[in-house]
């Protein structure tokens, strides 16, 4: 798995989010949230910004605008009233755990962006929108990921690339044309 110490910084993490927040939300454009199951819950960190990095690349509708999105960075902006506004989420939400669903629920919403899934599921964050990729040994708990990996079994330096390269086909399949992901205005 990736080593958690090769997590971006917050305030790196947090200036990226500044320049995300400016430009479209995914109700103009189309774009989709990507939700990592982990086995190893900790290990998630480097792996988020590897595929926000990775997308930004190579995702010609993205704009370069993928946020990896960090508890760090959820944790700033669950309790700031300012980015709770901004992203939609009411003075009255509550703190702690629910305002940490609330929080990820509307980055979520607004989309372009990759995220860890939290221990308590939120069904907001299921959304048709969504692309979900379990890494570890498949168990139940990835029964509903789009793509299970077992980091076992390859380079750990392809799991970002091979998660990125799965969802870009999920988004531009045909299958997938008419359905209300690709009729976003």
């Amino acid at each position: 798995m990736v080593n958690p110490t090769d997590r971006m910084t917050a305030s790196t993490s947090f200036s990226t989010f500044h320049q995300w927040l400016l430009t479209e939300p995914a109700a103009v454009a189309p774009a989709c949230a990507i939700i990592l199951h982990l086995e190893s819950p900790m290990s998630g960190g480097g792996l988020i910004e590897g595929i926000a990095e990775y997308l930004n690349e190579y995702d010609d509708d993205g704009d370069g605008c993928w946020l990896p999105v960090t508890d760090d960075l959820v944790a700033k902006v669950s309790v700031d009233a300012n980015y709770r506004q901004l992203l939609g989420i009411p003075d009255s939400s509550p703190p702690g755990p629910e305002g940490h669903l609330e929080t990820l629920a509307a980055l979520s919403e607004r989309g372009r962006v990759v995220f860890q899934a939290p221990e308590a599921a939120d069904p907001a964050l299921g959304q048709v929108k969504t692309f979900h990729a379990g890494v570890g040994r498949a168990s139940d708990e990835f029964a509903s990921c789009h793509l299970t990996l077992n980091p076992e079994l390859m380079d750990q330096r392809c799991i970002a690339h091979i998660i990125g390269d799965v969802f870009l086909e999920w988004l531009h399949c045909d299958f997938r044309r008419g359905s209300p992901l690709h009729q976003i205005e």
